[in-house]
């Protein structure tokens, strides 16, 4: 027995909370501006926190590299909007807290493999001694997705919430009494 309830409630209340309505924009223009917040902020905090060995680069690697980890976040994030779209038709056109979560989690998985390949392929080249895996994911991917993530679920509700917005807006609302009266004419 858990302190809520029991196991099956519990069961019934995360479906029920999996498969609430989530607010959702589908258009690609607005995806694109997440995109593009995304870079911007990837860019603005690597160069002016200096995190980890940031601080090594020159002035020049800085405007080098730091852009093009800001474009590959912003490269990551529009290479899901088929996958995006994917699960918006399988779900009928609906988005569901379900989908946003599945959305994430593989976001997170493939943006992470780039990074690193980006990491050990680009910036560290031919380095004898680049960061391992484990420590590579603990302290830098880890800390990064917790810094970059909350831009793009802010950006993805705020504009769920606005399209949801524009179309309650163009809903036509008939008002009466409500008593029922009928006329039929000759």
């Amino acid at each position: 027995m858990f302190i809520f309830g029991t196991k099956s409630n519990i069961k019934t209340l995360l479906k029920a909370l999996l498969n609430h309505k989530y607010p959702f924009d589908s258009s690609v223009k607005h995806h694109v501006f997440i995109a593009i917040g995304l870079a911007i902020w990837i860019f603005i905090f690597l160069f002016f926190t200096e995190p980890l060995d940031v601080n090594e680069f020159s002035d020049t690697d800085k405007l080098i590299f730091l852009p093009l980890y800001g474009l590959l976040g912003a490269f990551s994030y529009l290479l899901f909007l088929p996958f995006q779209k994917f699960l918006f038709k399988k779900d009928k056109k609906q988005w569901f807290v379900k989908s946003e979560l599945l959305f994430f989690f593989v976001f997170i998985i493939v943006s992470s493999i780039f990074a690193r390949l980006f990491y050990l392929y680009a910036i560290v080249p031919d380095e004898p001694n680049p960061y391992s895996l484990g420590y590579h994911i603990k302290s830098i991917l880890f800390p990064a997705f917790l810094t970059i993530l909350p831009i793009i679920i802010i950006g993805r509700f705020s504009f769920g919430k606005y399209k949801n917005k524009q179309l309650a807006l163009q809903k036509i609302e008939i008002k009466g009494e409500g008593n029922y009266e009928v006329c039929v004419c000759f």
